[in-house]
């Protein structure tokens, strides 16, 4: 034959093999485990300068089409920048630890808690939130296991929006959430006219 591969026969087996044949490359691991070999290092999640302050076991909803839509189940953290001492919440899914919340505690009209009326344990709040990798003005709720927990989070939120204010007026700067909230306003507001005509 004109294209015929050429083949040996075995020692051990009166079969035919390709001269190319690698016995080690045909073993197969028939446990269902995939197993990848990956170097060894840290992982960078952009929480290396932060500081956690507190943490609650929370389930986060966002209002998105005129109803509450659960956003992710997780450990809800306030979390304070090592260097500028500014104090945010960072929501991370479990299993996936997707970010679903990452906001400043800060800002005129916003991070205001409001008690949910169906929900003893649950707080509302409005604000400018990063977790889509850019600025987005939500209304939040954040629903935790206990009254206590309940209670405990309100304290923690109240400081850290206290000490978040003193900061910023204090280095005189103008909050990014302040801006993004006005234009939100002003979206509402032309939405609110175009439905009034």
């Amino acid at each position: 034959m004109l294209f015929k591969n050429p083949v040996k026969k075995t020692e051990d087996a009166e079969e035919e093999v390709d001269e190319n044949y690698d016995p080690q490359a045909e073993v197969v691991d028939w446990s269902g485990q995939k197993k990848l070999n990956l170097p060894e290092g840290p992982l960078a999640t952009g929480e290396e300068d932060q500081e956690t302050i507190a943490t609650f076991r929370t389930k986060l909803y966002r209002w998105a089409q005129s109803q509450w839509k659960e956003r992710g189940v997780g450990d809800l953290k306030l979390q304070q920048n090592k260097q500028n001492k500014r104090i945010r919440i960072l929501l991370r899914q479990d299993k996936t630890h997707k970010v679903v919340a990452n906001f400043l505690i800060a800002g005129d009209k916003l991070c205001e808690l409001s008690r949910m009326k169906t929900n003893e344990k649950t707080w509302i709040w409005d604000c400018v939130d990063y977790s889509d990798d850019e600025a987005k003005l939500e209304k939040q709720a954040g629903r935790f296991t206990s009254k206590e927990e309940f209670e405990r989070f309100q304290q923690e939120f109240e400081k850290a929006y206290k000490t978040n204010k003193e900061l910023l007026s204090a280095q005189g700067e103008k909050k990014p959430e302040e801006s993004k909230a006005q234009e939100g306003e002003k979206k509402e507001e032309s939405t609110e006219k175009k439905e009034e005509a």
